[in-house]
C-alpha cells in the first residue's frame, strides 16, 4: 500500500510522503497550509513544523484531497503581498534564490515581546521584524536541523539596539524566563538569541 497522498492545487496533485514526519515543511506546503486555514503565514512560521504535522492539518482542514477556489484566492492574494515586500535580508545579498514568499520574521519572537509590560507600544511589524523568505523563516524555526539560527548578522544597527532594549526589560520583568531560554538549548532560535545576547554580539559591527 503507498505511504503517498495527494492534496489537489489548481488541478495538479501534490504527493505527499506520510511516513516523512519529521521532515520539516517545505514552503510550498506551509503556504498551502497558510491559507487553506485562514492564517498569517508568520504566525505559522512560528510553530515550526514537521511535514507530517502540515499534512495531517490539511488533510483535517480540507476534508479530502480538493482545495477550493477560495483558498486558491488567498493564495493569490498573499502572494501579490509578498511580491510588495523588500528582499529577503537572507538570500538576497548572498545572491541565493529565495525558497518561498516573503514573510516578516519576528527578530525578538513575538510570544516573548508579548510576555513584556509595554508590549502593545512595541507591536508595530515595521519596527520588529524583517523580511525573511519563506525557506529561510522556516529554518531559523525548525528545531531538528543544523541550519544557522543567528539573526544577529541580518540585522542593522538600529534594530540590534531594539532587540536588546527587548531583552533587557526581558531580563529585568521576567527573570525566570529569561533563565529558562538562557539554560535551554542553544539549537533552538530563542537559545541562541539569548547566547547572542549574552556574548555581546547585538553590540558588535
Amino acid at each position: 500500500m503507498s505511504r503517498a497522498r495527494p492534496i489537489v492545487v489548481d488541478n495538479k496533485s501534490y504527493w505527499f510522503d506520510i511516513k516523512q514526519n519529521q521532515r520539516k515543511a517545505t514552503a510550498e506546503q506551509l503556504e498551502l497550509l497558510a491559507a487553506v486555514e485562514a492564517i498569517a503565514l508568520d504566525d505559522l512560521l512560528d510553530e515550526g513544523l514537521s511535514q507530517g504535522q502540515i499534512i495531517a492539518r490539511l488533510r483535517e482542514a480540507l476534508h479530502g484531497e480538493l482545495v477550493p477556489p477560495e483558498v486558491m484566492e488567498r493564495r493569490l492574494l498573499r502572494k501579490a503581498e509578498a511580491a510588495r515586500q523588500p528582499g529577503c535580508r537572507i538570500c538576497t545579498p548572498a545572491g541565493d534564490e529565495c525558497e518561498g514568499e516573503i514573510t516578516r520574521h519576528h527578530f525578538v519572537p513575538r510570544w516573548i515581546m508579548r510576555e513584556l509590560d509595554n508590549y502593545v507600544a512595541y507591536a508595530a511589524r515595521s519596527r520588529c521584524t524583517i523580511p525573511i523568505c519563506v525557506g529561510r523563516h522556516r529554518d531559523l524555526h525548525y528545531r531538528n536541523d543544523d541550519a544557522p539560527k543567528s539573526i544577529i548578522p541580518y540585522l542593522t544597527a538600529s534594530e540590534r539596539a531594539f532587540g536588546v532594549k527587548l531583552l533587557d526589560e526581558l531580563r529585568e520583568q521576567h527573570p525566570r524566563i529569561f533563565e529558562l531560554i538562557s539554560g535551554g538549548s542553544e539549537a533552538t532560535y530563542e537559545g541562541q538569541l539569548l547566547r547572542d545576547y549574552a556574548q555581546g554580539e547585538f553590540h558588535r559591527k
